[in-house]
C-alpha cells in the first residue's frame, strides 16, 4: 500500500499542510510556522506522520473510507517513504479565482476560512529553509490549487523566494491562463508554464471554464512565448471533456499550438464526470495527432498503481556514451491506455544540447525535444551545457504489445547518432 503523501507536501494558502488529492484536502497534517525554530521535522515527526507510517507499513489505509476512494491511493503497491531526504511541494499561493468550474471545490473552502487568504512569500521560504537545513532535497515546487495562481499579488515574490533559497529546485505554475501575463509573471524565470485551456471554440470552453476568456488564454500563451523568459518551458493543457474532443477542434489546437510557437500541447484524458465519451484510455491512441507538439496522457490520477515497468538489457543495448552523443535511459513502462512512456536524457560529445530525439518503438514513431530539468546530469558532467537535457516520450501503443526493442536517433546540428534498447516486460 502506498501513496505520494510518502513524498510530497502539499501547502495551503493559510499555511496549512494537507493530503494533495482532493477527496484529502480536508485532512490536516500540520502547519507551516514563521515563529523561530520551527522546522518540518517537528511534522514529519510527529503522531499524524506517525500514524501515516505506520498504517503503509501495516497495510492499511489511515484514513478508511477516504483513502480508498481516492486517485492516489495505491493498494497494491508498496511503500515509498522519501521524506526525510527529498520532497516535492504543492504550493497553493491563493484562493482568488475569477473562474467557477464545477468540479471545483473553491466555493467549499472559501467557507471554511476567509476569502482575501494568500500565501505569505516570508511562511514558503520559512517551509523550504527548513527543508534545506534538515537536509532534505525540495525536488519541485509546484503552484497550484484550488485558486488562480498568478492573481496572487506577489507571485514573482513566491518564485525569487524558492530560487534563493533552493536555486536548484524546479518550479512550476499551472494556470489557467486568464490573466494579463507582463504584469502577473513577466520575465521572471519560472522552469515550466502550464496553461489549461480546453477547448478552441468559445462555447465549447466555457462548458467547463465558466466565466473563462478563451481569447485570453491563448493571448496569455503568446505573450508567454513574446515577452516570457526564453527559457521557460511552456506548455498548453488540453483536458478532454465531452463537448471539446471533436476530432477538428484537435487539430485546430495543434494548429494553434505550432502558431504560436509553444514547446508542448497535452491532450490529457480523464475519467471525471464530465470526460470526453469520443476517447477514454481505451481509445486515446485514436486521438489525431498532426503536429510534433502534441501528446496524448491519461490524467496523472489514472496512472496511480496501473504501471508496467520494463527492464532494459544494458548488454544487448546500444546506450551511454557514444562518438557523437550521449544517451541514457532512466525509465521505461506502460502506463494506463497502453501508453509507452519513456524517459531519459541526452547531451552532445561536447556537452552541447541536441536538436532532437527520435524513438521508434515497433510501428510507432515519435520525434521530441530535451526540455526536461536534469540537474542530476549536470553535477556529473561538467562539460553540460546545461540542465535542460532530460526528454520524454508518450506513445499511445493502441491494441499492440509493449515492444522489446527501441531505436533512437540524436540530432545534432551537422550529426545524428544511434542508439537501441532492448528492454524485457514481466509478465501478466
Amino acid at each position: 500500500m502506498d501513496c505520494r503523501i510518502l513524498r510530497q507536501l502539499t501547502l495551503k494558502a493559510d499555511g496549512h499542510l494537507s493530503c494533495d488529492d482532493s477527496n484529502g484536502y480536508y485532512i490536516h497534517v500540520g502547519d507551516v510556522a514563521s515563529k523561530p525554530g520551527w522546522s518540518i521535522k517537528q511534522v514529519f515527526g510527529g503522531a499524524i506522520y506517525e500514524h501515516i507510517r505506520r498504517s503503509f507499513q501495516e497495510g492499511r489505509a489511515p484514513w478508511p473510507g477516504k483513502c480508498e476512494t481516492c486517485d492516489c491511493y495505491s493498494p497494491n503497491d508498496r511503500p515509498v517513504d522519501t521524506l526525510e531526504s527529498r520532497v516535492r511541494i504543492m504550493v497553493e499561493p491563493t484562493l482568488d479565482c475569477r473562474l467557477a468550474c464545477p468540479s471545483c471545490k473553491r466555493k467549499q473552502e472559501l467557507g471554511r476560512r476567509r476569502n482575501d487568504d494568500h500565501l505569505s512569500p516570508e511562511l514558503l521560504g520559512n517551509l523550504i529553509r527548513s527543508c534545506v537545513r534538515s537536509g532534505i532535497t525540495v525536488d519541485e515546487v509546484h503552484y497550484l490549487g484550488w485558486g488562480e495562481p498568478l492573481l496572487h499579488p506577489g507571485f514573482r515574490d513566491l518564485v525569487d523566494t524558492v530560487r534563493s533559497l533552493s536555486p536548484r529546485t524546479i518550479q512550476e505554475v499551472t494556470t489557467t491562463g486568464n490573466a494579463d501575463f507582463r504584469t502577473s509573471l513577466g520575465d521572471t524565470y519560472i522552469d515550466r508554464l502550464v496553461v489549461s485551456c480546453d477547448g478552441v471554440r468559445q462555447a465549447e470552453y466555457q462548458r467547463y471554464r465558466i466565466n473563462g476568456s478563451l481569447e485570453e488564454a491563448l493571448r496569455f500563451m503568446r505573450d508567454a512565448k513574446t515577452y516570457g523568459n526564453p527559457d521557460t518551458f511552456v506548455e498548453w493543457k488540453y483536458i478532454l471533456f465531452d463537448g471539446n474532443d471533436h476530432p477538428d477542434d484537435l487539430v485546430r489546437a495543434q494548429e494553434l499550438a505550432d502558431e504560436i510557437g509553444l514547446d508542448s500541447l497535452l491532450f490529457i484524458v480523464t475519467n471525471s464526470k464530465t470526460r470526453s465519451l469520443r476517447y477514454t484510455d481505451e481509445t486515446i491512441a485514436e486521438i489525431p495527432i498532426r503536429s510534433g507538439r502534441a501528446k496524448v496522457s491519461p490524467a496523472a490520477a489514472m496512472m496511480i498503481g496501473s504501471r508496467r515497468s520494463g527492464s532494459v538489457d544494458p548488454h544487448r543495448s546500444q546506450l551511454g556514451d557514444r562518438e557523437n552523443a550521449s544517451l541514457y535511459i532512466d525509465e521505461c513502462r506502460v502506463t494506463r491506455g497502453n501508453i509507452l512512456t519513456v524517459s531519459g536524457w541526452s547531451l552532445g560529445a561536447d556537452g552541447a544540447y541536441v536538436d532532437a530525439v527520435e524513438m521508434v518503438a515497433g510501428p510507432h514513431r515519435q520525434v521530441t525535444r530535451t526540455h526536461d530539468l536534469r540537474h542530476d546530469v549536470t553535477a556529473a558532467r561538467g562539460n553540460a551545457q546545461g540542465a535542460r537535457c532530460g526528454f520524454l516520450f508518450r506513445v499511445p501503443l493502441g491494441d499492440g504489445p509493449a515492444p522489446d526493442s527501441l531505436a533512437l536517433t540524436v540530432r545534432l546540428r551537422n550529426h545524428t547518432q544511434d542508439f537501441s534498447a532492448m528492454v524485457s516486460w514481466p509478465s501478466t
